[in-house]
C-alpha cells in the first residue's frame, strides 16, 4: 500500500487580506505615536540648541564684560565705514564659545561677510571670497532639526549657511522703514531689544531682568513658503526683497516681536498704507501683528522656543498677548506681554503666568 504524503495547506486569499488589514490597523495606531515621539525629540534638540547659544552669549559676556553686538554693520569710531557694511552677526562672534574655533579663525572681520564692496575704500577683488569658506560651513547648533533643510545655494552666491534662530531686536522698525533713522550715513538706529546692529550692552543694561527678557528665538522656514528655497542665514544681517514680490522684505539674523508668533508671510506688505510707517513700538496696530516675515516662527505646533537672558528656554504660545490696551494719556496702543518681553529696559511688570 502506497504511503500518502500530506502537503501543508497554504493561506487562503481571505486569510492574507485579514492579516494585511490587521498590520495596516497596527501601523495606523502606531504612526501617530512615532510621529509624536519624533516631534518631541526634535523639539528637545531645538531647546538644547538654544541653550548652547545661551551659554555662548553668557561666556562671551563673561570674557568681554559685555554681550556681543547684534551685528557689526558699519562699526564705530575710527573703524566706522558707512559705505560698506560688514554685516557679521553675533552668531559669528560667539563661535569660539560654541567650540567652533576653526570657522572663527577663518573669518576676516575687517572684510564684508557677504556684500560685494570692499570696506575703507579699498579696491580689487571680491571681498566675499575672503569669508566664503567659513560662511559656507554648517553649524549644527544653529539649525533646528524640525526646520526644512535648504538645498545647496547657487555657486554664484557663496558664503550663506542656514540658521533656524535669530536675535531679538525688539519692537522698533530699525531695518526697513527706518523708524526715524537718518536718511544718510549708516542709517542704524538703536532698537529696544538686547541684540542690535553696532550696539552692545553690559549685563547691567538689561534692567528688565534676564529672566524677563527674550534674547534669541526660532526663525525656521515658513510652512508653504512662496519663496521656495529661501532660508534663514546666520552669516549676515541684511534684508532683501522677496524673490516673488519685491514689496515683501526678508531679513536675516534678527527678528521682531511686532508680529504674532507663527504669522504667515504678508504679501504684499501694503507699503502704501501709512500706518506701517509710524513707529512700530508706539503704534502696534493689528495689521503689523500679521506681518510674519519680520517675526519668529517654528515647526513646533502651537508656538516658538525662545532663549531668555538667564539661559532658560521657554515655549511661547501663538496665543500670547501681542498688543495691549490704549495708553490713557497719548492714546496710542500699548504693547502686550509678547512685546514687553522683548525690551531690555522697558520697565514693564510682567507676571510669570501671563505666558
Amino acid at each position: 500500500m502506497r504511503e500518502r504524503r500530506l502537503h501543508p495547506r497554504g493561506f487562503t486569499l481571505i486569510e492574507l487580506l485579514v492579516v494585511i488589514a490587521i498590520i495596516a490597523v497596527l501601523i495606523a495606531l502606531l504612526l501617530p505615536a512615532v510621529q509624536s515621539a519624533r516631534a518631541a525629540a526634535f523639539r528637545a534638540q531645538c531647546v538644547n540648541n538654544l541653550k548652547q547659544i545661551g551659554l555662548g552669549l553668557a561666556n562671551y559676556e563673561s570674557a568681554h564684560g559685555t554681550y556681543p553686538p547684534g551685528s557689526i554693520r558699519n562699526g564705530s569710531g575710527l573703524t566706522q565705514d558707512c559705505n560698506s557694511p560688514r554685516r557679521h552677526t553675533f552668531f559669528a562672534l560667539i563661535l569660539p564659545q560654541m567650540e567652533q574655533n576653526t570657522i572663527y579663525n577663518a573669518l576676516n572681520f575687517n572684510l564684508n561677510s557677504l556684500d560685494q564692496g570692499m570696506p575703507y575704500g579699498l579696491s580689487g577683488g571680491d571681498a566675499t571670497a575672503a569669508n566664503t569658506t567659513a560662511y559656507n560651513s554648517v553649524v549644527a547648533s544653529y539649525v533646528c532639526p524640525s526646520d526644512i533643510k535648504s538645498r545647496a545655494y547657487p555657486s554664484n552666491l557663496p558664503g550663506r549657511s542656514q540658521a533656524s534662530y535669530a536675535g531679538v531686536h525688539g519692537n522698533k522698525d530699525v531695518y526697513h522703514w527706518w523708524n526715524g533713522c537718518p536718511t544718510t550715513g549708516p542709517a542704524v538706529c538703536e532698537g529696544d531689544g538686547v541684540l542690535n546692529a553696532d550696539y552692545c550692552y553690559k549685563l547691567t543694561a538689561v534692567t528688565d531682568g534676564l529672566s524677563n527678557t527674550l534674547f534669541v528665538g526660532e526663525t525656521s522656514k515658513f510652512v508653504g513658503d512662496a519663496d521656495g528655497d529661501w532660508f534663514y542665514q546666520w552669516t549676515q544681517d541684511a534684508w532683501y526683497g522677496s524673490w516673488i514680490d519685491s514689496t515683501v522684505s526678508r531679513m536675516f539674523s534678527f527678528a521682531s516681536t511686532i508680529a504674532r508668533p507663527n504669522s504667515p508671510v504678508m504679501i504684499p506688505e501694503a507699503q502704501g498704507d501709512t500706518t506701517y510707517y509710524v513707529d512700530w513700538d508706539l503704534n502696534p496696530n493689528t495689521p503689523l501683528e500679521r506681518m510674519g516675515q519680520w517675526g519668529f516662527r517654528s515647526f513646533h505646533p502651537g508656538g516658538v522656543n525662545f532663549l531668555f537672558g538667564d539661559g532658560s528656554v521657554r515655549f511661547i504660545k501663538d496665543s500670547i498677548e501681542v498688543s495691549g490696551g490704549i495708553h490713557p494719556v497719548n492714546k496710542t496702543r500699548m504693547g502686550g506681554v509678547y512685546r514687553k518681553l522683548a525690551t531690555r529696559a522697558g520697565g514693564e511688570v510682567i507676571s510669570s503666568d501671563s505666558y
